[in-house]
């Protein structure tokens, strides 16, 4: 967190993947905490599976920047699928990026670039709690509870108190979800090659 008592926070995935409604509900739960926030996402064509980008801002200070996030504490990928150039652009050094992923990396390389990894298999867990099969699953609570896990911002009763309000139908299967997603963060581990 900044100085200034400010953490900026980036999320991107896919249309569909509720990328939105995630920085949304991670602000409303701050903010029902007594933060200040800001949530907001951009779109390009807005489709099923075009790249979406959402930001989300939670400070001690009613003052903030009222821009994109361009260097973030904290950067959450819901797809490894998407470019990881773009995913990893202005990550501060000593920042976090969450990723979605089973039980590595899936090639990101992400090893002593300077920053903490963890990772959450929110795929499988949503599918666990009954959101989606396994092509489809839905995956934004699950990441959710994960982010609250490495985030800080808030608690996680705060968060499920924003889903039981924003999602009455399948209230039990998301709030299983954010609580496994919560549970399930693990830190990379990076191993040395022999040269």
């Amino acid at each position: 967190m900044k100085a200034n008592g400010l953490k900026e926070i980036r999320i991107h995935g896919r249309g569909g993947h509720g990328v939105v409604f995630a920085a949304t509900a991670l602000a409303e739960a701050a903010y029902r905490e007594g933060k200040f926030v800001q949530a907001f996402g951009i779109y390009g064509a807005e489709r099923r599976g075009a790249p979406v980008t959402a930001f989300v801002r939670v400070g001690d200070r009613p003052e903030m920047p009222r821009c994109q996030i361009q260097q973030p504490d904290i950067v959450v990928s819901f797809d490894t699928n998407l470019p990881k150039e773009q995913v990893l652009k202005g990550l501060k050094p000593g920042g976090m990026l969450l990723l979605n992923c089973p039980d590595s990396s899936e090639g990101w390389d992400l090893c002593g670039r300077g920053y903490l990894v963890r990772l959450v298999d929110a795929s499988q867990i949503a599918v666990k709690s009954g959101l989606g099969a396994v092509g489809i699953p839905v995956i934004n609570t699950a990441i959710l509870g994960a982010l609250v896990q490495v985030s800080g911002v808030c608690s996680l009763e705060s968060l499920t108190s924003v889903l039981q309000d924003k999602i009455p139908r399948h209230m039990n299967e998301n709030l299983a979800a954010a609580r496994g997603g919560y549970a399930g963060v693990r830190e990379l581990e990076c191993y040395a090659t022999a040269l």
